[in-house]
């Protein structure tokens, strides 16, 4: 089935970014419109065969293929994102609102915090998100032992940045994981984005305690996972993905969880279990480093401090040095086919 278009929920934004495509078993055939040189030429219309050549990663919203494109002078490959449309996973998941998300942090001025998307398009079944192609992966396969402190310093400082962003422009991210961050440089200098906004929300739409229910265990806040909560707390709903971050910094730098079971967290939520501040203490983790982990998972979302607030704290690099990670970014992205 199509995906449906809903008045205003498929907005501008998203038409806009619609790709003209067909579908087949093994590749996609591609519309590709250029400006010309002349009143008679203005607008070149070609085709441009993309053929799949693997799976890069399943996941329970989609699985995304790496597919490449001969056409030009060079090879090209990307990412592209299926989901199957006919096949429901979750009530609550608008595929739209993904579409939303990836086409706004798609923007050059947010390259260096999100994988880039060059559009959608679809089939009877399924739709499909076309994006950049990330070598390295994602960060989960490089978590097999304790990254030093001040590599995930830089980590956490740029997927915060991203949050940021994705705050200030009423979005949540819902399910920030390593398995969503994506590795564009490996250490000791790394350069990671957010990606993967499949069931990411406008935070105007958080009208119930329900569609806040959502997420990872291990990565996502205790509201999220069924624990009790009072309604004001939904006005914290960014809250969740401060959380999220505070669970990914504590892995990235101890490579294990803070609450590893249900019954931990139960117990820390309950007050009967202290954060596990001994565990980042056995990794050298310095002061500021815990109080920042600590201050993210706090148990109540009014605590936590938000993304602006997150960026101020001592132990997150000074903000210049985003400055330079934008610059690299224009000057890798023209290498980058």
């Amino acid at each position: 089935m199509p995906l449906p278009d809903r008045g205003l929920l498929l907005s501008d934004l998203v038409r806009d970014s619609r790709i003209e495509a067909t579908v087949f078993a093994n590749h996609t055939v591609q519309v590709v419109y250029q400006v010309g040189h002349s009143a008679r030429q203005r607008r070149i219309r070609t085709e441009e065969v993309w053929v799949r050549e693997g799976c890069l990663g399943r996941g329970a919203y989609g699985t995304v293929y790496k597919e490449s494109c001969e056409e030009g002078p060079r090879s090209r490959v990307r990412a592209v994102k299926e989901i199957k449309t006919s096949v429901v996973v979750d009530e609550d998941v608008d595929h739209t609102r993904e579409l939303e998300a990836i086409a706004k942090f798609s923007h050059p001025k947010y390259a260096h915090c999100f994988v880039r998307s060059d559009g959608w398009y679809q089939s009877e079944d399924a739709v499909y998100i076309s994006m950049e192609y990330i070598r390295h992966g994602d960060l989960q396969r490089y978590l097999t032992r304790p990254i030093p402190e001040s590599e995930a310093r830089e980590m956490v400082s740029q997927v915060l940045e991203g949050l940021k962003h994705m705050h200030d422009n009423r979005f949540i991210h819902r399910d920030l994981k390593p398995g969503n961050i994506m590795v564009v440089d490996e250490g000791p200098h790394w350069w990671v984005k957010i990606a993967d906004f499949g069931i990411s929300k406008r935070r105007h739409e958080m009208t119930s305690l329900q569609t806040l229910q959502r997420g990872t265990f291990g990565f996502a806040a205790p509201e999220a996972v069924g624990f009790s909560r009072d309604d004001d707390d939904r006005a914290h709903v960014g809250a969740l993905d401060m959380w999220s971050l505070g669970a990914v910094a504590f892995r990235i730098m101890t490579n294990t969880g803070a609450f590893p079971n249900f019954m931990e967290l139960a117990e820390y939520c309950s007050g009967t279990r202290a954060f596990p501040v001994a565990t980042l203490e056995s990794c050298a983790i310095s002061g500021e480093g815990q109080s920042f982990v600590a201050a993210l998972m706090s148990l109540k979302p009014e605590h936590r401090p938000l993304a602006d607030e997150a960026r101020k704290h001592p132990w997150i690099p000074a903000l210049a040095s985003s400055a330079g990670i934008v610059a690299s970014s224009a000057a890798i992205a023209a290498e980058t086919p």
